[in-house]
This record gives C-alpha cells, structure tokens and sequence, in this order.
C-alpha cells in the first residue's frame, strides 16, 4: 500500500504535465475550416488526407472539415463561401472567370496536366488520327470536344468522332464495347486500369497541341484571400507538408488515408500507394529546386485563351482575361532560409 501510495500521485501528476503540454502545443483558437472536394477521395487528395490524420492542422489552429463531393460543385460552395477552399480544374477557374465569379487558385496539386486520351492496347487505333470517326465515351464537359479536336487534327486527322449518351462511362465503356477511347489522369485511372491488368495506350494532351496546364487545383474566394490569409496560408502549409510527405512515404500515407475514410470506400488501397509513386517519378509534385503549389502566368495564360478561342464558353462575349488574377502564390508557404538547408533541418 506504501507503494502505490506515492505510485499513483506521481503517475497522475505526469498525465497532467502531459495533457498540459499537448494543450500548449495546439493554439488556444481554433478556426473551423473546410475544403470541398471535387470526386471521391483518390490519389490527388492524399496531402490533405495525411495531414489531417496527423493532426497537422489542428497544431496550426485549424480545425479542418473535409466536405465530400456531392450535387454542388466546390467552385460553387467557394463562390457563395460555404467552403474555405474548393479542389477545382483549370477549366473550372476559367470557367469561373468567364462568368464573372471570384475564384482563384492559391496552390496546384500538381506542377504539369497528366491527362491523356486512352484506348485499350488491343484496339487498332494506334495514333490521335485515327480516332476520326470512332466514339468517345464523353463525361459531359464543355471542353472536351475542343481539346479532342485538337489532338486529332495536330496528328493530322480531321477531328470528327461520335459522342453519344451512354449509360456507362471510361474504361467500362471501352471494355463492353460502347465506346473507343476515353479521357484519363494517368495517375488515377491509368493506375486503375493496370491493377485491373487492362492495357492502355495513351496520348498525352501535352503531346498533341493542347496547351499544358495545372489541374487539380486549390481555390478560394478572392474577399478571403486577404479577409483569411492567416487561415488560408495555415492550410496550406500544413497541406503542403501533407503532399511531401506521401511523395516520400507513400505506402504510409496510403494507410493514413484509407483509415481516415469509412471502411470499405477503397477498394484497392494499391492504387492510391502507386499513384502517388506514378506521380513522384514524373516531378509532378514539384519542380527540381522549385516549392510544393507555385504556380506560373504561363500556364494560366495559355490554357485559359486555347479555352476562349476554342469558343468553349458560347454564352459569353469575353475574348480576353486578366491572366494574373485567375491564380495567387502569396499564400503559399516560403521556402525554407539557406542557413536552415545548410544546417540540414
């Protein structure tokens, strides 16, 4: 009885030293904070997935809700600040700017568009030209049929092809038959598609006149991005820290996000771990001695007026934009001071 009567006030006074000092580590104030998502968690949400999982925002006074995709798209939910931060495209900014709504990119998720247009290897569709006449399994975007048209007329072709309602879509579509070719992110579908051991041949959009650009994308409603600087620039630091370190340990960033999520929504952990090791292998998380999100006025120049002069957006009169101001770096996190860098930290 001696024993544990000294035992137990000492161990009761290190559980409260400890719960003091975890108190200490995380800010007093606690922002809520949410990010929309634009599809089902995959491979191109894994930053914010990991970071959460670690309680990274919450030690830089966020308190982040991830809200899934649903019937309104986050360009929508940012425009009307339901949302903090919206994962959106290089079209849906453009989009947003044609129309006249505050929407601009503060951080890309990836540093170059890996999109491409896929058949299955079997198919004897062996370059863009020969898509000409053959059927694409469309998801409804307005931008398809100018991008597809380009790629096949750069190959030479005349950029005429089907594009019927079907009630099955990408690679379902191929494999029964239904269709011909398809748009793809390599490292998400294209990941899929050899899990599945389901070979594909693929034509990069870069690769046939369609000019590069940065998609998926970070947003946020332009009031915020001074009126929420001290919170936006907290996410996206911690973001940030969340996409190097599933670059470098994307096995356990795999595990951390498929716990987050309720069991059962993936089915195939694999492709996530091998997406991000798709991605890495390209440099698509960052340019060599470049920082994670930094985005460039030539990316957001040429992409944007291929759109316009491709008359994707019919309804509008606009012929130009204000490139500058469809994307911000301010917000994103400084690189590290050379000092630190020498000193290995």
């Amino acid at each position: 009885m001696k024993n544990t009567f000294f035992y137990v006030p000492a161990l009761l006074s290190l559980t409260l030293l400890s719960s003091y000092a975890s108190q200490a580590a995380i800010p007093p104030k606690i922002a809520p904070f949410s990010v929309a998502l634009d599809w089902v968690p995959n491979v191109n949400h894994i930053g914010i997935y990991v970071a959460q999982a670690q309680g990274w925002y919450l030690t830089r006074g966020i308190n982040l809700k991830i809200l899934p995709y649903g019937s309104v798209s986050p360009d929508v939910l940012v425009v009307t600040k339901r949302a903090d931060v919206g994962v959106s495209s290089g079209e849906g900014v453009t989009t947003a700017a044609v129309n006249g709504e505050p929407i601009v990119s503060i951080a890309t998720l990836y540093q170059t568009n890996t999109s491409s247009i896929a058949v299955l290897e079997s198919s004897k569709i062996k370059r863009p030209r020969d898509l000409d006449g053959k059927i694409y399994a469309a998801f409804g975007a307005p931008y398809e049929r100018v991008i597809l048209e380009r790629i096949i007329k750069t190959d030479g072709g005349k950029g005429v092809f089907k594009s019927p309602t079907l009630n099955v879509f990408g690679l379902e579509a191929l494999l029964a038959g239904r269709a011909d070719f398809m748009w793809i992110f390599e490292g998400v579908e294209g990941i899929e598609a050899t899990r599945q051991k389901h070979k594909l041949r693929t034509f990069a959009l870069s690769s046939y006149g369609v000019p590069d650009y940065y998609t998926p994308v970070l947003t946020a409603h332009r009031e915020r991005i001074t009126s929420n600087a001290t919170n936006l620039k907290a996410f996206l630091e911690v973001t940030a820290r969340g996409y190097e370190f599933a670059r470098k340990n994307p096995k356990k960033a795999t595990e951390l996000m498929v716990r987050a999520l309720p069991k059962g929504s993936v089915a195939d952990p694999k492709i996530i771990e091998d997406g991000i090791r798709w991605f890495e292998a390209r440099g698509a998380y960052v340019k060599p001695g470049g920082r994670w999100g930094v985005q460039e006025l030539k990316l957001w120049t040429a992409y944007p007026k291929f759109l316009l002069d491709g008359k994707v957006f019919p309804q509008t009169k606009v012929k130009s934009l204000e490139w500058a101001k469809l994307f911000t770096n301010v917000l994103l996190p400084k690189p590290p001071k050379l000092a630190s860098l020498q000193k290995g930290q």
